[in-house]
């Protein structure tokens, strides 16, 4: 099809996903849980920094993280103490164990003792010269993570940093599905989430050429879906997901 049919085919495709029925089988319905803003963007980085594998199973990871937490991240992440590190030793999820959530607890924990939202981190590191939201991230991951840790692989690297950019789209795109509770950065910059599923109807739609998934990949399948729609290229996220289903 030309790029006047695909427009249209996933256009239509968005109407058709993008709704709330959405959010009960997914890992953003945490996020949604909440009304603070904290509680919001917290709830949403553990939430997708475990969005990996069958979603039955995520959503159980992350209920029991939450369940870790008293379902306070705010409040939990305020007053963490070194000690509560223990707190997360049975915690397992395929490759992913309580160490690991623990450090991501410690980095948000010492992040929102120096800013007043996680959003502030991102905000930081953008500037108008940057046309997509990598530096920035770049630099939200270094604040939050200074050693390599799975659950916030870095752009720097060239990783597609799949969960990230889900969870950057979910705090800063506002519609039935994702949250909105970000309103500093351009959602225009957002990179679409790239995993295995997307990388391969994107290549069959004909939205991408190159073999790896990476960010690179990511980047020029955005770059496509910003002609269809400049403002807001990565709502073509549930498109590609209701693609899938029907290729």
């Amino acid at each position: 099809m030309n790029k006047n049919e695909l427009k249209k085919y996933l256009d239509d495709l968005v109407i058709m996903y993008e709704t709330k029925e959405f959010i009960h089988n997914d890992p953003i319905q945490f996020p949604h849980r909440f009304t603070k803003k904290q509680d919001i963007e917290i709830s949403g980085l553990i939430a997708s920094s475990l969005a990996f594998g069958k979603r039955e199973k995520i959503i159980e990871a992350v209920e029991k993280v939450h369940q870790l937490i008293e379902n306070e991240p705010y409040n939990f992440c305020t007053n963490f103490k070194t000690t509560d590190r223990k707190i997360f030793s049975e915690f397992k999820y395929r490759y992913i164990n309580g160490e690991n959530i623990a450090d991501l607890i410690e980095g948000i924990s010492k992040a929102i003792k120096k800013y007043d939202s996680l959003e502030d981190i991102l905000t930081k590191y953008d500037s108008d010269e940057f046309v997509t939201i990598k530096e920035a991230l770049t630099g939200f991951v270094d604040e939050l993570l200074s050693c390599d840790n799975y659950l916030l692989p870095c752009p720097r690297k060239n990783s597609a940093c799949k969960r990230l950019n889900l969870y950057l789209k979910w705090m800063i795109r506002k519609s039935q599905v994702d949250i909105g509770v970000w309103e500093k950065i351009d959602k225009s910059k957002l990179i679409i989430p790239l995993d295995v599923h997307v990388a391969r109807v994107s290549r069959k739609l004909g939205l991408l050429e190159r073999k790896a998934n990476d960010w690179q990949s990511a980047y020029e399948i955005t770059k496509i879906l910003k002609e269809f729609d400049p403002k807001d290229p990565t709502k073509y996220d549930f498109a590609l997901f209701g693609a899938g289903i029907g290729l």
